[in-house]
């Protein structure tokens, strides 16, 4: 047959076919692909159908290194944990320690979209997660809080993280797309409390300046008031 021949010159006006370039097929390529979907549109657009188009090949043959959709965002969701630092637990700074593993937990999943929701309902197991758990479980050791509490502190802690980060997604992706329509939002919401009867919801009407101000507007202070009644909690709760 002898060597392929190069291609022919393009008639002008003629469209030539687009050709994927061709990359590697493993679990890592597949899982880096994935991730950049999630993070361009999001978890519903991922599929083994669109992660084979992304690697210029056919969904089906992904199936050779990966079980599913499931296990694929699973493997997602582990690869992400990676990107959260590892801290060596000090007694003296437990508390402030915890804080900050957890706000380093919050700062990830906010950073690629709605791939929190992944974490809902699940116990993350993966490589990368266990060495988080590993990090958490050993700051609260360190702060000599009771065994019941680390395991049931534990399963709040990330429960609040996840939830937080998913619920920032949806508010920026759907109720919110831009900061435009955040505050012409909280506007029109502000103005519907403060025009509820008096007489009937007399509590909200008085409370509408602390709902709707600083705090009620800052995710980030409601998730630094919300880590720190959470400590504070798990602290008051091992005294006991």
């Amino acid at each position: 047959m002898g060597d392929p021949l190069p291609l022919p010159p393009r008639r002008p006006g003629a469209k030539r076919s687009r050709q994927l370039p061709e990359r590697p097929l493993s679990r890592e390529a597949i899982v880096a692909a994935a991730l950049r979907v999630i993070d361009d549109e999001g978890v519903d657009a991922v599929t083994m159908r669109r992660i084979g188009q992304e690697l210029g090949t056919g969904g089906a043959s992904l199936y050779a290194h990966i079980a599913g959709k499931d296990e694929l965002l699973d493997l997602v969701f582990d690869e992400v944990a990676g990107e959260i630092p590892v801290i060596e637990a000090d007694p003296k700074r437990w508390q402030e320690q915890l804080k900050e593993h957890l706000r380093a937990w919050y700062a990830v999943l906010l950073s690629h979209r709605d791939l929190a929701r992944v974490g809902l309902g699940r116990v993350p197991t993966g490589p990368n997660s266990v060495v988080g758990m590993e990090c958490m479980l050993s700051i609260m050791r360190a702060g000599k809080l009771d065994d019941a509490v680390i395991g049931y502190g534990a399963d709040l802690l990330a429960a609040y993280v996840t939830s937080s980060a998913y619920e920032g997604s949806i508010w920026r992706s759907g109720v919110a797309a831009t900061p435009e329509e955040g505050e012409a939002y909280h506007r029109e919401l502000e103005a519907y409390l403060r025009s509820l009867p008096a007489d009937r919801f007399p509590t909200i009407v008085s409370l509408v300046p602390a709902l709707m101000g600083d705090v009620g507007d800052d995710a980030d202070a409601r998730f630094e008031f919300g880590l720190d009644v959470l400590v504070r909690g798990l602290v008051a709760r091992s005294k006991k």
